[in-house]
């Protein structure tokens, strides 16, 4: 990474209350299996980074949390929004850590390594596939197409098309921070505990 891990020791006021929050945060079951602090209790990932704009993380973390309580959209088919992006702009971190995510959603690992590499896997299930068409649509730029958009509010609703848009928003903003800072992928193998 390019900017340097704050230690617990090192924060300044300002960042101790962000890491709490962070140190709150990690504690769902869904920040297990990857790591997301070192051994020394630094936080690493997308974390690592806002610790060093605590003006600029607080409100994109409340953006954040926002987005991830959007109805309309199963977990797998969030896992395939954000593995979409992150296998498209190839974001080490994202990638590393939604594919554990995307394997407890129930995603094949001949899945997950299509969608890491920016492809589409042929099986997806239909709200699986409509929803990688619109992140990769989404990405690609202009508008959605018509038909796709229509396919999917009668599919899936309107709610699930809104949750693909936010969460693609949500993924870019942070896959742009982690490739800004080249942030690079968690030791492999951590779970909980210190890389909970």
């Amino acid at each position: 990474m390019r900017l340097p891990l704050i230690r617990p020791a090192e924060l300044s006021p300002g960042r101790r209350a962000l890491y709490d929050a962070f140190e709150k945060m990690v504690e769902a079951d869904e920040y297990t299996g990857f790591e997301v602090r070192n051994a020394e209790g630094a936080f690493v990932g997308p974390w690592g980074v806002m610790l060093h704009f605590p003006d600029l993380a607080q409100p994109l973390g409340h953006f954040i949390g926002l987005v991830q309580r959007l109805p309309g959209l199963s977990e797998r088919a969030r896992q395939v929004v954000i593995l979409t992006i992150g296998g498209r702009f190839k974001v080490a971190y994202e990638m590393y850590a939604h594919a554990r995510l995307a394997s407890r959603a129930g995603l094949r690992p001949d899945q997950v390594a299509t969608l890491c590499t920016g492809g589409r896997p042929s099986d997806l299930t239909k709200e699986d596939a409509l929803a990688a068409d619109v992140a990769t649509a989404l990405i690609a730029g202009g508008p959605v197409p018509g038909p796709l958009y229509d396919t999917v509010v009668e599919t899936l609703g309107q709610e699930a098309f809104d949750a693909i848009v936010f969460i693609t928003i949500h993924y870019l903003a942070l896959g742009t921070l982690l490739n800004a800072y080249d942030v690079s992928a968690g030791s492999p193998g951590s779970g909980a505990g210190i890389a909970a």
